[in-house]
């Protein structure tokens, strides 16, 4: 997963507001019921603010995250019930070429607390790219 540099600099401005939010921001989302395209008895789908521009070396068209409506932080709290709703969610996305990720608590780029699965879309899974150069202060990445 890659942000390119402008992105970043969203990304940031909207981790800067969530923090003066009180509560979860997932759970502030589910309340206000803005951004939601789907949603069942326990899970609800919405556009990630700031999708990532690269996953997996392909440029990210689409980007969802299913996310439960209760406040909990692993898949291993979920309800037998959230699991298969879950599931079933992914499973929908997965056919039409979507991508399945979620990081694990222990991660240090999982920036919420509320257990979430993104659902990522690339424009090509067909091709690979051949040569990939990430240059980041100060780390150089050359993919070959």
């Amino acid at each position: 997963m890659r942000h390119f540099r402008k992105t970043v600099r969203r990304y940031s401005k909207f981790n800067q507001g969530d923090k003066k939010l009180s509560g979860c921001t997932f759970c502030n989302e589910y309340e206000t019921k803005a951004h939601i395209i789907f949603e069942n008895e326990t899970m609800f789908v919405i556009p990630n603010r700031v999708k990532y521009d690269m996953f997996e070396g392909q440029l990210v068209t689409d980007h969802y995250m299913v996310i439960p409506k209760r406040h909990v932080e692993t898949l291993d709290g979920f309800t037998d019930q959230e699991m298969i709703d879950q599931m079933k969610i992914a499973g929908q996305y997965e056919k039409k070429g979507y991508d399945v990720y979620a990081r694990g608590v222990g991660n240090v780029a999982r920036t919420v607390k509320h257990q979430h699965t993104h659902l990522i879309k690339g424009n090509n899974k067909n091709k690979l790219p051949r040569f990939l150069l990430f240059i980041r202060k100060p780390y150089f990445l050359l993919n070959i």
